[in-house]
């Protein structure tokens, strides 16, 4: 009896027995430098990178062995992952933060409220959702998926929790700028803290409601 054994290696190509198959068109040295022109700019497409590397007066190669070379090297065209937009001046505002308030004890961070909102769409969800399906299939009621007139509308909700305690949920009837969040402010979490933390000083930019504790 004959056992064959076959060797997978989980999601990487790159590795592969010396002297077995056709040579390399890219050798490790152009290997190398096309990584270096996908870190460059990781959002050019293979016929951009193929340009770029036959800039070389030496190199001659076409975008299918880019593309092939890609591939074994591990670096898959995807999706890039969505976070949330954050400039440089904010990130340099969170930093800031973050060493201000490192060295809080635990009972300090029990006086603090946590808040967030979200938006939920009611008919159908944002972003691109696919299906598998035969030829035909189109139609199928498991291969469609519903539409309105005008994405059929959704609604915003703020939430907020204390250490000891969950808030309330709001619906956000506006759009959430800075005078709208700071409303909501005052109108929730001070009557939430009141209780919680009856002895709590508050202060809001002038011009809004005050949340001073009386």
């Amino acid at each position: 009896m004959v056992i064959l054994v076959f060797m997978i290696n989980d999601g990487d190509t790159s590795s592969r027995r010396q002297g077995v198959g056709r040579p390399r068109v890219i050798k490790e040295k152009g290997r190398r430098r096309l990584s270096r022109l996908v870190k460059q700019n990781r959002r050019q497409t293979v016929a951009q990178l193929t340009a770029q590397y036959n800039a070389c007066p030496s190199a001659s190669i076409s975008e299918h062995t880019v593309q092939r070379t890609l591939l074994d090297m591990g670096l898959c065209s995807r999706r890039p992952t969505h976070v949330p937009l954050l400039t440089k001046r904010f990130c340099q505002l969170h930093l800031q933060w973050a060493r201000e308030h490192r060295d809080w004890t635990m009972d300090e961070w029990k006086r603090v409220s946590w808040s967030d909102e979200s938006r939920f769409l009611i008919h159908h969800v944002d972003g691109r959702v696919r299906v598998r399906r035969l030829p035909g299939e189109q139609l199928l009621p498991c291969c469609t998926g519903g539409h309105t007139q005008a994405s059929g509308g959704g609604i915003m909700l703020w939430g907020t929790f204390l250490w000891a305690t969950l808030g309330a949920v709001v619906v956000v009837e506006l759009t959430m700028k800075a005078a709208n969040y700071l409303n909501i402010i005052a109108d929730q979490i001070k009557p939430l803290h009141d209780v919680c933390l009856p002895n709590w000083k508050w202060h809001l930019p002038a011009g809004q409601r005050s949340m001073s504790q009386g």
